[in-house]
């Protein structure tokens, strides 16, 4: 009877045994796969972080690397302005403007830089690329031009009605003369415009240091900046080169769409396509009267005419130069960086420099 008791216990025992260490093995694998799937929750999360910080290394080495190439386009620009052999001229054909050989898709060890800018032919009507530098005697020079001029510039190129012309370029001389007078005695762009915004400030009473502060002048929006910016500058004395200027330019300063049309193709010569080798030239401010005659025939009236333009507005030479450097790495044309720079150029001395 006891064996039997005995036994029986016995089984028991195992049965309570097996099934204790079922439900604790059972326990331990429910466990160990709770742990398994944190820890891989973990990994996948501290893998996405490593990835996104080296992704993050990558882009600032990239930006880096650009920066670099892109200033080397700067400093290689200057070196050229400075080994150049200014004459009393400067013209579409000279090296500095446009020099493929010179100023496109430089490789360095990282990377390409170029020098370049867009340029509407006054021949053709097209945009072409020029490989070199933008002198700034190009353009209008909002600091130093006259009502009438910027009146006639922002009907031609921004194609505003006679008023609206007459409105812009009365808010800029007002914006940049040192007095409270009104230009236009009927159109408000003074301090008490200025104050009655909703984020009130003065007008600013002095020249402009930067293009984005015409945003700041009374009527202006950045779509009408960005029609006009290839065609201002706030750099040199004002006068105007004539062997670069566009023909919109041009027509601003008052000369006859006749006279006009034919600066453009006396400067291109023979092939009628400017910035090659067999363009002509006014070499001298004394010069551009007599060839002006010689092309047009001029009557007494309208050599006059002309030759007050010549002498208040024009110019043959060009000493403030604008430096567009782009760059790419090797084999990753998508990822660029430009810098713009304007520089004078007999001193040397750098007057802008802006990263994108």
């Amino acid at each position: 009877m006891e064996s039997k008791s005995y036994a029986l216990y016995a089984q028991l025992m195992y049965r309570f045994q097996v099934s204790f260490f079922k439900k604790k093995t059972a326990s331990i694998l429910i466990l160990s796969l709770w742990t398994l799937c944190l820890l891989s929750t973990f990994s996948v999360y501290l893998g996405y972080n490593i990835r996104q910080k080296l992704t993050l290394i990558k882009r600032i080495e990239q930006k880096q690397q650009l920066r670099f190439l892109s200033e080397a386009g700067i400093k290689y620009a200057l070196a050229q302005i400075k080994k150049y052999p200014f004459k009393s001229y400067y013209c579409l054909n000279d090296t500095l403007n446009n020099n493929p050989s010179l100023f496109k898709e430089i490789s360095l060890k990282t990377g390409v830089f170029s020098v370049s800018y867009q340029y509407e032919s006054g021949t053709e009507g097209l945009l072409r690329t020029y490989w070199g530098l933008v002198d700034e005697e190009r353009k209008i020079n909002i600091n130093k031009a006259d009502f009438s001029v910027m009146k006639r510039f922002f009907r031609i190129i921004a194609g505003l009605s006679e008023s609206e012309a007459e409105e812009l370029s009365a808010s800029i001389i007002d914006w940049r003369d040192p007095d409270k007078e009104l230009t236009l005695p009927l159109n408000d762009a003074e301090d008490p415009y200025y104050l009655s915004l909703k984020y009130p400030y003065e007008a600013k009473d002095a020249e402009f240091e930067v293009l984005p502060e015409l945003l700041l002048v009374k009527g202006f929006t950045e779509e009408l900046l960005e029609k006009i910016k290839p065609y201002i500058t706030i750099y040199g004395n004002g006068r105007i080169n004539i062997n670069t200027a566009s023909k919109a330019v041009l027509l601003a300063l008052g000369l006859s769409a006749d006279l006009v049309e034919r600066i453009i193709y006396f400067r291109a010569g023979k092939d009628n396509l400017e910035g090659t080798e067999d363009d002509n030239v006014f070499e001298s401010e004394a010069e551009i009267l007599s060839i002006l005659s010689q092309i047009y025939n001029l009557s007494s009236g309208e050599l006059r005419e002309v030759n007050q333009i010549v002498q208040r507005y024009l110019t043959t030479k060009s000493n403030t130069f604008l430096i567009k450097s782009s760059s790419h790495l090797i084999n990753k044309k998508n990822v660029t960086e430009e810098i713009e720079v304007v520089v004078e150029a007999n001193s040397g001395r750098i007057l802008f420099w802006q990263e994108f």
